[in-house]
């Protein structure tokens, strides 16, 4: 017998598949999975046991490798004689029975005819038996002559094998604890010389046991002379950047490289000139290791090092991304005013064909808008169907008059309280890179490029000597949790203690059962502190909290109270913060003076866009769900008893329990007895508003702890908390919600890998248009990451209003949030740069490109237009020309042959990032003259320093801002693109022809 006892589980399964063939491993159910799934990257086929039958099918057809719950590591077993006679049928090649007597014995235990061959199924062809069966992984197809049995074949798609005999389980016996206790083979008795191996030593129950089977193995796998003693000494592996990666690879080490990149991986080496073994996977749970002789790199190195950080934009352009823009949305254009979206059309222009969002505007007329200036387009939200603006009048431009006064009164006001907030002083925490990268790696999963963008901020955050204050928006799921505990590690690393307060105790439990965990391999103390506590159990909680023995303390607005006193308090985190009341949230306010702050919220609440645009708080967004995450399978249907029956049966049969949301607490009751009345064998239990706190705290712990099978409930379940047996709700007269509430609710499913399912419920036979509308777009919206474009939605279907909770008179309805978010954000840039500079700050402009070049991006890239469309979006906002080399790379990468159009388009991109170093305003082609306009305020030096660039083409200057040149000088546009292209970015220090210059007044 072996034991594995390191932390590392892709190693031990390594360890496993080259030393330790021939094996049974035991080891806790939830890791049964991961351990499959490794034991298949590394080619390996291993056989889940969780049924008797499938105990029958491994032992008796001689299978390597099974992996077993530990549970049954004890149970007794049926000896051979019960196994062969009563649970089995084993059919050898030349043996005498008939095809029929075969096919009633594997109905009878439990294999069921289909066309198409699933687990533990079977089809008959002619004289052939064709049968699936799961442990073995292949498909066993019998041939008969007559009655008699001619050949035995395990085929697996490709090619196949002959046996000379095969063993079938009985699949009915549904898992080990139903058998007869009568029962007294051990486990291990009939596994003969096969290694076993014990996952975890410490989760075996209890040393008496072990000690009965002491005497038949080694626990020690250092004694096993298959492996190499060497193999054993390993440690994590941790990879800073590029540098180190290379420097590893230039080693003297055996390197094998496990990545879902494996294009660019493979790119990487052949470019550096660099040898690895890659290996492609799209698991996420893989861990880089080092043994003495080789090294394993996994994404969880490779992600951080390869993956480019989320390009630098301002809030309103992370929000505009957020926001998809589909056909026949409203939409609006900074310049133009509100249209409807009609798609992307390609137009011919000249010789050339470039590609334009079209949009049409009120009285048929129609706006053609480059690809190159999405950016100035974005959705519109705010009141619902919007009047569309004339292209014909000045109604637009007075509009943005109007907003712009509006803008510079809230900014103003927003400016004075960000003013106050840079006088306070925090403490500046250090960030220790090695102790940090230690604690990331231990996580389970791989983060996202969300969270590790979050995380860094929130680093940067703590390390400036003002108390941070920042917003973590992330959808249900989408691991703002992790992102907060790794705030927590970097304030007990600096000594400082930790408070993560929830508005209900429920959640708090949930944050200190998830936080026990989570650092369970590092030094935290860590203590829950609720109503549940008695009082000496909280007098003792509040004794170590003033000592200092406390790290991270977790509660819900009990710790908010002035009598708590705190050794060295750091850092407070707030879930959910608009759910708590007035006097907490003053509360709040005096606690957090000082200290720094992270609120975590599902969706953003109005006041903190608001608040982040003006600098007082920074906002982090996690835009997309963890890897392998389900979204939630929306239905909307009438209220029909068979419905629920059949929804709730299906959740039922594979062992789970189900929500169902009525949010009338008068009538919650008549609803228990009609549910109760449709599952007679069922346990319900109600939960609503209107039950004292600890009642209401109560059921809902029951229920998380599966004492019941339905929870009947009003929406006080919709804050985060997790029930991960769960996966199906229920939501009656779904038409009377927020489309925002519904979603919160909905996210309580469908968590980690499952999918979940939501069916939302209406009364009557017919819904009114408005209802009909809202559920609509629920369904629309059910995909991962909605529940931010959802809350603005909601804010439309409620008719815009009050959107960022300061007086705007309804102008943000007039020109869409969008809009409104991006002027202000100018304008408080603006404002803030004058008051720490001094200076009025100049706005600049984007650089117009106007020439005959055809600059798109192909079909074939993307799935739909859909998708084409966002990432012309996200390349428009790029600011940055490393951003935008590492954007191409990425993009080039995943697709061969970009066409010469696509290359046009990164050229146009390159031309315009750099421009404004010049103070080029405009390139264009105006009759026979190429143009460039230059920004009014340039000077004669910041124009000579342009045409310094080169001296072959001869540019004649007309006035300061304007220079030309014939297009003779060059073979067509695209030949005058790679002309700047060339002198741009190739600089070469040479001299002009003599020009005149002079400074024009």
């Amino acid at each position: 017998m072996h034991y594995l006892n390191t932390q590392n589980i892709f190693y031990k399964n390594i360890l496993i598949k080259d030393n330790l063939k021939n094996s049974i491993i035991f080891t806790k159910d939830n890791n049964i999975k991961k351990n499959i799934l490794i034991q298949s990257c590394l080619n390996n086929h291993i056989v889940e046991i969780k049924t008797l039958g499938d105990f029958i099918d491994a032992i008796k057809n001689n299978l390597e490798n099974y992996i077993v719950d530990y549970n049954i590591f004890f149970t007794k077993l049926p000896n051979n004689w019960e196994i062969e006679t009563k649970n089995s049928i084993t059919i050898s090649k030349n043996q005498e029975i008939e095809i029929d007597e075969i096919i009633k014995k594997l109905s009878e235990f439990g294999y069921n005819f289909g066309d198409f061959l699933e687990d533990f199924s079977y089809k008959k062809l002619g004289d052939t038996l064709h049968i699936k069966n799961k442990s073995l992984n292949k498909t066993i197809i019998i041939s008969f002559f007559g009655s008699v049995v001619e050949d035995i074949y395990l085929e697996n798609g490709i090619n196949s094998k002959k046996l000379e005999q095969i063993t079938f389980g009985n699949q009915k016996v549904i898992n080990f604890y139903d058998l007869n206790e009568d029962f007294n083979t051990e486990i291990l008795d009939l596994f003969g010389e096969k290694h076993i191996i014990l996952d975890n030593i410490d989760i075996l129950p209890g040393v008496e046991k072990l000690e009965k089977i002491k005497n038949k193995t080694s626990f020690d796998i250092l004694k096993n002379p298959n492996l190499n003693q060497t193999s054993l000494e390993v440690k994590d592996l941790f990879l800073n950047n590029i540098e180190d990666f290379i420097k590893i690879l230039k080693g003297s080490k055996k390197i094998s490289i496990y990545t879902k990149n494996i294009k660019n991986i493979k790119n990487f080496l052949e470019y550096n000139n660099l040898d690895a073994l890659v290996f492609e996977t799209n698991l996420n749970i893989l861990k880089s290791f080092e043994t003495p002789k080789e090294i394993y790199i996994c994404d969880d190195n490779l992600f951080k090092i390869f993956t480019k950080k989320r390009l630098k934009k301002s809030l309103s352009q992370n929000i505009d991304l957020l926001l998809s823009i589909k056909q026949d949305d409203f939409v609006v254009h900074i310049d133009h005013g509100v249209g409807v979206f009609k798609g992307i059309i390609k137009k011919e222009v000249g010789k050339d064909i470039k590609e334009y969002l079209e949009i049409d505007y009120l009285n048929n007329d129609k706006l053609f808008v480059p690809i190159t200036e999405t950016s100035r387009v974005s959705k519109y939200i705010g009141k619902e169907n919007p009047k569309l603006t004339s292209l014909s009048t000045k109604e637009w431009t007075k509009k943005l008059e109007k907003v712009s006064k509006d803008v510079q009164i809230v900014a103003m006001e927003l400016l004075e309280i960000y003013a106050k907030r840079k006088l306070q002083k925090g403490f500046s925490f250090v960030y220790n890179r090695e102790k940090m990268r230690e604690f990331e790696h231990s996580f389970e999963y791989v983060y996202t490029d969300g969270q590790i963008n979050a995380i860094d901020e929130i680093m940067i955050d703590m390390e400036k000597d003002f108390p941070m204050e920042r917003v973590l928006v992330g959808d249900v799921g989408f691991g703002k949790t992790e992102v907060a505990f790794n705030a927590i590690y970097n304030a007990f690393l600096n000594k400082k203690q930790s408070i993560l307060i929830s508005p209900l105790v429920v959640l708090s439990y949930e944050h200190y059962q998830k936080a026990i965990e989570r650092f369970s391999a590092f030094p935290i103390q860590i203590e829950l502190l609720t109503r549940f506590q008695t009082s000496s159990e909280a007098k003792n909680i509040l004794k170590k909290l003033k000592s200092g023995d406390i790290d991270l303390i977790i509660g819900t607005h009990r710790l908010l109270s002035e009598k708590i006193e705190y050794k060295d308090l750091g850092l407070l985190i707030i879930d959910e913060e608009h759910k708590f009341g007035v006097n907490d949230k003053e509360k709040i306010k005096k606690l957090k003076q000082n200290i720094d702050l992270l609120s975590m919220s599902a969706t953003p609440i109005p006041r903190s866009l608001n608040m982040a645009l003006s600098g007082i708080k920074n906002i982090s967004i996690l835009p997309t769900p963890p890897e392998n995450r389900k979204g939630v399978e929306t239905f909307v249907s009438k209220f029909d008893e068979n419905i629920i029956f059949q929804a709730c049966k299906k959740e039922f049969d594979s062992g789970g329990q189900v929500f169902f949301i009525h949010n009338r607490v008068s009538t919650i009751e008549n609803m228990e007895k009609i549910l109760q009345n449709i599952f007679k064998d069922k346990k319900i239990i109600i939960t609503h508003g209107q039950l004292n706190g600890d009642e209401l705290e109560n059921r809902i712990l029951s229920f998380k702890q599966k004492k019941y099978d339905i929870l009947l409930s009003s929406t006080v379940i919709e804050n985060g908390i997790d029930f991960p047996n769960v996966n199906t709700i229920i939501i009656n007269d779904a038409y009377k919600f927020g489309v925002s509430q519904i979603h919160q609710l909905r996210g309580r499913v469908g968590r980690k890998d499952k999918l979940g399912t939501c069916y939302l419920l209406y009364k009557g036979d017919f819904l009114t248009e408005d209802r009909a509308k809202r559920l609509q777009t629920l369904v629309e919206y059910s995909y991962l990451g909605a529940g931010f474009e959802l809350s603005m939605r909601d804010l439309e279907l409620r008719g815009g209003g009050d959107i960022l909770g300061l007086n705007q008179s309804g102008l943000t309805s007039e020109v869409g949030i969008s809009v409104y978010l991006k002027m202000l954000e100018e304008k408080m840039q603006e404002l803030k740069q004058s008051l720490e500079t001094g200076k009025e700050i100049e706005k600049k402009q984007q650089t117009l490109i106007d020439l005959n070049i055809p600059a798109f991006l192909d079909d074939n890239f993307f799935e739909n237009d859909l998708d084409k469309l966002e990432f012309y979006k996200e390349i428009e906002t790029i600011s940055d020309l490393d951003d935008l080399e590492n954007l191409i790379n990425d993009f080039t990468s995943f697709n061969k042959n970009i066409p010469k159009e696509s290359e046009n388009l990164f050229n146009l991109l390159k031309i315009k990032l750099e421009s404004p170093k010049y103070n080029i305003k405009h390139i264009k082609r105006e009759g026979v003259l190429y143009k460039i306009i230059f920004e009014k305020n340039i000077k004669v030096e910041d124009l000579k320093k342009f045409l310094d660039l080169d001296k072959k083409v001869l540019f004649i200057v007309e006035d300061l801002t304007s220079i030309k040149s014939p297009c003779r000088n060059f073979n067509g546009d695209n030949d005058f693109l790679n002309y700047l292209l060339k002198i741009m970015f190739f600089t070469k220090k040479v001299k002009i022809k003599s020009i005149n210059l002079k400074k024009v007044n």
